[in-house]
């Protein structure tokens, strides 16, 4: 069975210095564009009581050009400018429709986030290793270390740069992919079914025993990244010193940020290849947060992106993701068939506890993730999550000339 779906795919780009130049110019032009249409939209609300549009703040971009203080503007592709200013009505409608959690937009600052989108006249050409976008004369040099024969349709390509000066191209496709495993309508004693309960002292438990320890990659550099921090404060500010330390922090940053991603995406294909049916709980991870004792290990640990990378995978290769309710005590219940005991005396430190209904001695871990299993097959019927809310939730209207 065939399916056909959106995919982004992430290469390494190696400019030369004019196009670094080029580069440049689109990241500030594209900045100032999207600050610039914040700036009158909030004017015009508060002064007059009106609310523009994203189609009518695009009209806006060529009368900037036109005008002399503003015609540097000319310089780069006027369909990322547009993009800009279709990212900021994205902004303001997931705002208004509550989508996330998502807050008013902000101004963007100098540094901070460096990027550009390119919806079209742009090609690929992975068998040469270079892409073209507009205003560029010269091809851009790519590293494809990954095949795209199975892409069918080429949206779009966002080029950014990363805060150790690596460039990026992210490109966003239409990929025929063919989902090998059939989807389960019942599951019975033969399906492959797993619960898994995720934890800090374990990354994982499966309900069938099997642990995944906690790589703690934040933890392991944690002293060399205090070291290299205080090495940063004492260097004068503006100096070339101050600039060549923080380099130094933002790549030890990008090597926790790459090894975090790489576990967790080994363990989310491990576990949708190997089952057919996925049970978790349903963790309120933003409360959870607020706690001070164990908000630094739920934030290392990466468990929001884990479900994340889990639900699409699960998509694309035809295995279920069932969440159970937030509040079941998991931890609490007696997992023993025909046993229901609950232990209200449970604390968070109690590692094992045994039931006083039928004695079964209990691993803390293992013994929530048998009820998570055993919870979520006695549903009258599958009810999969909904797919998480992605860059790609709200559809953008394509850049279009606008004179």
């Amino acid at each position: 069975m065939e399916q056909k779906v959106s995919k982004a795919y992430k290469f390494r780009i190696y400019p030369t210095k004019k196009q670094e130049i080029l580069f440049d110019n689109h990241f500030g032009c594209t900045r100032f564009i999207y600050n610039h249409l914040l700036a009158e939209r909030s004017r015009l609300w508060k002064e007059e009581g009106i609310s523009i549009t994203g189609f009518d703040a695009k009209r806006m971009i060529p009368l900037l050009k036109k005008s002399k203080e503003f015609n540097w503007l000319k310089e780069v592709n006027s369909q990322s400018l547009q993009e800009a200013a279709l990212d900021l009505e994205k902004g303001f409608k997931r705002f208004f429709k509550k989508i996330g959690g998502a807050s008013h937009p902000k101004l963007k600052k100098k540094g901070v986030r460096k990027s550009f989108c390119i919806p079209q006249n742009f090609s690929v050409d992975s068998t040469n290793n270079f892409i073209r976008i507009p205003k560029c004369k010269t091809p851009i040099k790519t590293k494809f270390h990954r095949s795209l024969k199975d892409v069918t349709k080429l949206n779009s390509l966002t080029i950014s740069m990363s805060f150790c000066r690596k460039y990026y191209v992210s490109i966003n496709v239409y990929e025929k992919i063919e989902i090998k495993k059939k989807r389960v309508e019942k599951v019975t004693k033969k399906t492959k079914a797993v619960g898994i309960d995720l934890g800090l002292k374990y990354f994982l438990v499966e309900s069938n025993g099997r642990k995944i320890d906690n790589p703690r990659h934040f933890q392991l550099s944690e002293k060399r990244l205090m070291r290299e921090r205080q090495r940063l404060f004492k260097k004068a500010e503006g100096s070339k010193n101050r600039k060549n330390q923080s380099l130094r922090v933002a790549k030890l940053h990008e090597k926790i940020r790459h090894q975090r991603l790489d576990f967790l995406h080994k363990e989310t294909s491990r576990l949708t290849r190997e089952n057919q049916v996925i049970y978790l709980e349903d963790l309120d991870i933003k409360r959870m947060i607020k706690d001070r004792r164990f908000s630094k290990a739920i934030v290392n640990v990466g468990w929001g992106e884990y479900i994340r990378q889990l639900k699409y995978k699960a998509q694309w290769t035809g295995v279920i993701v069932v969440q159970i309710g937030r509040f079941v005590p998991s931890s609490k219940l007696c997992s023993t068939n025909g046993c229901s005991y609950k232990n209200q005396d449970l604390k968070p430190s109690d590692r094992e506890w045994t039931c006083p209904k039928c004695n079964t001695t209990h691993d803390r871990d293992i013994n929530a993730a048998k009820n998570i299993e055993k919870i979520g097959r006695a549903a009258a019927e599958l009810k999969p999550v909904k797919k998480s809310v992605n860059v790609f939730s709200i559809k953008k209207i394509q850049a279009a000339s606008v004179k």
